[in-house]
């Protein structure tokens, strides 16, 4: 499978990093969405259409009670703006207490299932590709299936995780809100400060005051929508048991590692600059000008049925839903079995 050199694919994406909106905060003027970042164009056409038949098949096995029992959630739709499904991978999440008396948080002796190979190669190329910096590489994600109608209430993200943390959108475009205070004007419609659109195939990274001082949530969704969110745990609160992704586990290391010359390089130059994460080049116009995107409805469903082995146009890590790459999960890759519910 061919793959773009890190600094061809990082060269597509947009990044815009100068959000502004000033509220008084504790007697002064403040910028709350300080240390916001937009990346545009983190994947492709292509690989968001991988993605998403990924995420689809995750809920099918989640539905179906092949994954593990605090992984899958998706509550009963009773009125406008409840029912969003949601996936957790690399820890179990409270985002209350629970019935056994859990506080909101991580919960440290409830296993959740592992990021799945395709998740965990999209956290590489956000690190790889100067979205997250080494010292947060993730280890954890929770993806969002919302239907039309479903939202995300105002929140904070919990101090269990460490900051900055990641959203990738696709499948449809939304925006996300940010306010030091916000009010809820019906069944999933907020009145916020600031408004940002969520184009697909792109990141959103959160930090600073962006992170801590604003809230922010997603108010009910035209359109079915997906979102992936990364973060990396407080080690102090990774859960019991969690076995860390082998090649994220290395991957700060490998970063941060001193840069080599082109005269030292191995003989595969190409597998060298993508361990290095080469910094991006400036992009052209035309470079910057994104393929026109079949509908990814049907192009997840061409990936699901075996249709279609297009390969990646942009990435650095290539991506692939076959049997040996993305095995079921609690499977290994040659058993191909899928484990029941644990």
């Amino acid at each position: 499978m061919s793959s773009l050199l890190p600094d061809e694919g990082m060269a597509r994406v947009r990044r815009k990093k100068d959000f502004r909106h000033m509220e008084r905060v504790d007697g002064r003027m403040l910028n709350i969405l300080q240390g916001l970042e937009l990346h545009a164009n983190v994947f492709s056409p292509d690989e968001q259409a991988r993605i998403v038949a990924c995420v689809l098949d995750l809920q099918d096995q989640g539905r179906r009670g092949r994954l593990r029992e605090r992984t899958y959630s998706e509550p009963r739709k009773w009125m406008r703006g409840k029912g969003r499904a949601t996936i957790q991978f690399g820890c179990c999440y409270n985002y209350a207490a629970d019935r056994d008396g859990n506080p909101p948080g991580i919960v440290r002796d409830e296993s959740v299932d592992p990021l799945p190979p395709l998740l965990a190669a999209m956290a590489r190329r956000l690190v790889l590709w100067r979205v997250l910096p080494p010292s947060c590489v993730p280890d954890s994600c929770i993806v969002n299936v919302y239907d039309v109608d479903d939202c995300i209430p105002p929140h904070v993200d919990h101090h269990d995780f460490l900051r900055p943390f990641c959203t990738a959108s696709f499948l449809a475009e939304a925006p996300i809100l940010f306010g030091r205070d916000m009010r809820v004007v019906a069944p999933g419609e907020f009145s916020a400060a600031a408004s940002i659109p969520l184009p697909v195939g792109s990141v959103l990274v959160l930090a600073g005051n962006g992170a801590d001082v604003a809230k922010h949530c997603v108010p009910a969704v035209p359109a079915k929508r997906i979102s992936i969110t990364f973060r990396k745990m407080d080690a102090s609160k990774v859960p019991f048991g969690f076995r860390p992704d082998p090649l994220l586990q290395s991957l700060a290391a490998a970063v941060v590692r001193p840069a080599m010359t082109a005269a030292s390089a191995p003989p595969n130059r190409s597998a060298w600059e993508q361990g290095q994460g080469e910094p991006a080049k400036h992009a052209t116009p035309q470079q910057q000008q994104q393929q026109p995107a079949a509908p990814l409805y049907q192009a997840a469903a061409a990936v699901r049925a075996g249709q279609t082995q297009s390969q990646s146009p942009g990435g650095g890590v290539p991506f692939s839903l076959s049997t040996d790459e993305f095995p079921a999960l609690g499977a290994s890759p040659a058993s191909g079995r899928r484990p029941g519910r644990r």
